[in-house]
């Protein structure tokens, strides 16, 4: 199944309800529920809240960050029926010599 169309500027959390979020960073993956986020932070644009996600060790912008429809694999669920990466994994730099 292919992925809805994704807006972060334009979708708030409760227009994803069913949806969890695969947060990455140094602590590993983290899944959590939208629905959980729109009720302890709000309804707020995805855009919004992404601008203020940290990781709780690091406090540094966790990367990547997917938008799953179900769970992913790597977290013993079922596949996600889709994801979309809404953060991307950070580019490293390339060394020349």
């Amino acid at each position: 199944m292919h992925p809805p169309e994704f807006r972060p500027h334009q979708h708030k959390l409760s227009d994803w309800p069913d949806c969890s979020l695969e947060i990455q960073c140094c602590q590993g993956a983290t899944i959590v529920p939208v629905r959980l986020l729109a009720t302890n932070h709000g309804d707020r644009l995805f855009a919004d809240m992404l601008a203020k996600l940290r990781c709780s060790r690091c406090r540094g912008r966790p990367a990547p960050v997917y938008l799953c429809a179900g769970h992913r694999e790597h977290n013993d669920g079922s596949p996600a029926g889709w994801s979309i990466e809404i953060v991307p994994r950070p580019r490293t730099a390339s060394k020349e010599v």
